[in-house]
């Protein structure tokens, strides 16, 4: 099943814009957004299949009001495009803490739903640091552990602001970030000599 994560913004005045498509035409879409993984559910979920849409939420009344407007969104643009959500929009809440503990708590509750035949999408966009590590190891712990489980797309939305009034966003497809982490880990493995001139072969 393709499955979309997320984190809420933790923003208390959550602003909407036209993310222009920078390496990936899939993710162009029509109209301003606020959650950059409507990008990639837009682009990749299919009309007349099943999705199931994942974010982590921490535990603050602005961040709560941010994940209604999160699902009003979702369930607009999966009503538009003919998409399922058997589930609906389903929120992991988490403390409002920067502990490990709390972080490693975070990416148990991720794996767990993460199954065998998953086809994985995820947006870096929001949330801490730490919590946008944790996605990342999540989503790299199911492509290594599980059967046949593929990392779809990683978008990055980036807006830059070009004056106190105009701003400029665009939606970037990170997935070879994390494809070349798992070529460098593999090749160690293997214990290759000179990876610089294999992983400079791959990235031209």
């Amino acid at each position: 099943m393709k499955k979309f994560f997320t984190m809420v913004p933790l923003q208390f005045d959550l602003a909407s814009y036209h993310y222009e498509a920078a390496d990936n035409a899939l993710l162009e879409m029509e109209g301003e957004i606020s959650f950059p993984i409507l990008t990639a559910i837009n682009g990749y979920a299919e009309t007349g299949e099943e999705i199931r849409v994942i974010a982590v939420m921490t535990d603050l009344e602005p961040v709560r009001k941010n994940g209604q407007k999160f699902r009003e969104a979702v369930v607009e643009l999966c009503s538009k495009k003919g998409v399922s959500l058997p589930n609906g929009v389903e929120f992991i809440l988490v403390p409002n803490e920067e502990q490990v503990t709390a972080h490693t708590d975070v990416f148990q509750k991720l794996i767990d739903l993460m199954e065998d035949n998953d086809d994985l999408y995820t947006c870096i966009t929001y949330g801490t640091k730490p919590q946008s590590m944790v996605m990342q190891m999540a989503v790299q712990y199911a492509y290594r552990v599980k059967t046949n489980v593929s990392i779809g797309c990683i978008v990055y939305g980036k807006v830059t602001r070009l004056s106190a009034e105009t701003a400029h966003a665009e939606i970037f497809d990170m997935t070879l970030l994390i494809r070349l982490d798992e070529m460098v880990r593999m090749l160690a493995d293997k214990g290759i000599r000179n990876p610089r001139a294999i992983i400079r072969k791959v990235l031209s």
